[in-house]
């Protein structure tokens, strides 16, 4: 029995979406695949030696999973500032302040989903390191929803929010006053013990989907514009970052 998951973007109403697109990409496959997996936490599916097919975090990928997964590629996403399969993350707050201002508060409470997220918290940490902020009250959310949230009510200043979440969250209120470093947009990974064969044919066919006139409709909800392959390589740039800090 083998998994796929394609719940980084942990909608309700994207689920529709993300299983027609899943059912398109399967059909197209010459064996037998699974439906999605909501249940598995995606980060938890990425390590998984059943992985098939799985989204995960730019972070994990090239500190934890480089040698428990190939990269098959990643979604091109159609928001502001988005090329080539690379984006960057929205610089957030609800204090009506610039990015510098906020930056400069002496009681700054930053916001960010996890330590382990390369658009909450590695882009958020690399762009106030450029401005020699050391960011050292930090409010840890869970979820880009729930730092959306704790700016509006105020519990914090400043979120670092992945420009495709940003999209689908309610952000009455709040402003974008900056944007995070340009990194790679969030990969799509197999097994390590898929064959090349698995590995050819799962970017063939996404190719294929994303490109078919009957998923435009859920790739545009989706705000997935193409399909690009990629391989870890692409990924090995992110681990500069750490050096800003």
């Amino acid at each position: 029995m083998t998994i796929a998951s394609l719940a980084m973007y942990p909608f309700l109403p994207l689920r529709p979406a993300q299983t027609r697109l899943w059912d398109g990409v399967r059909s197209r496959l010459s064996f037998a695949a699974p439906e999605l997996d909501w249940e598995i936490d995606p980060l938890e599916a990425s390590g998984r030696d059943d992985l098939l097919f799985g989204q995960t975090c730019g972070w994990p990928l090239v500190t934890e999973l480089h040698t428990k997964v190939h990269v098959v590629g990643t979604f091109d996403v159609d928001v502001e500032g988005a090329a080539d399969g690379t984006y960057c993350s929205v610089l957030v707050t609800g204090t009506g302040d610039s990015l510098p201002d906020v930056l400069h508060r002496p009681d700054l409470v930053v916001a960010a989903n996890s330590s382990d997220s390369l658009s909450g918290w590695i882009s958020l940490r690399s762009a106030a390191a450029t401005t020699g902020v050391q960011l050292d009250a930090v409010m840890w959310t869970g979820a880009h929803a729930l730092s959306v949230e704790a700016l509006r009510q105020g519990s914090a200043h400043l979120a670092s929010i992945d420009a495709v979440s940003w999209e689908y969250t309610d952000h009455t209120g709040l402003a974008v006053v900056g944007r995070g470093p340009r990194i790679p947009c969030l990969p799509l990974v197999t097994t390590r013990s898929s064959s090349d064969a698995v590995l050819g044919e799962l970017r063939s066919v996404l190719s294929d989907a994303v490109r078919d006139p009957q998923l435009a409709d859920a790739c545009r909800t989706l705000r997935i514009r193409d399909f690009l392959e990629r391989d870890l390589a692409d990924y090995g740039r992110i681990v500069e970052l750490a050096e800003l800090w």
